[in-house]
């Protein structure tokens, strides 16, 4: 199912999904520095791995905006990747590089 987005709306998650890309790779590239850095900050999903390390977790989480940069804009975006159904917008808000619904989280 595809939905019609407004420009402005494209624009404010394009935006958000750049500045989301530029702070975790500054975290992983501090970490990787081996500086201490707390993930408490970032506004991430709250999903975890056991024993992950914050590097690993990082790099899912930048894999996961570059994969929403990619679908921005296509009649993918917006939508369910396991099940097509539409991902609400007040979801794509606060987080843009959400993948599921609420029904398949």
């Amino acid at each position: 199912m595809t939905r019609e987005h407004t420009p402005d709306q494209v624009a404010r998650w394009r935006r958000d999904l750049a500045s989301k890309g530029v702070e975790l790779n500054a975290a992983l590239t501090a970490i990787l520095a081996g500086k201490n850095v707390t993930l408490a900050t970032l506004k991430l999903p709250q999903e975890q791995t056991p024993g992950e390390r914050k590097e690993e977790r990082l790099r899912r989480y930048l894999d996961l905006v570059s994969r929403a940069q990619k679908r921005l804009g296509t009649p993918e975006w917006g939508t369910c990747v396991p099940c097509d159904a539409p991902i609400r917008e007040v979801v794509l808000d606060d987080a843009p590089w959400t993948e599921t619904c609420e029904a398949c989280c």
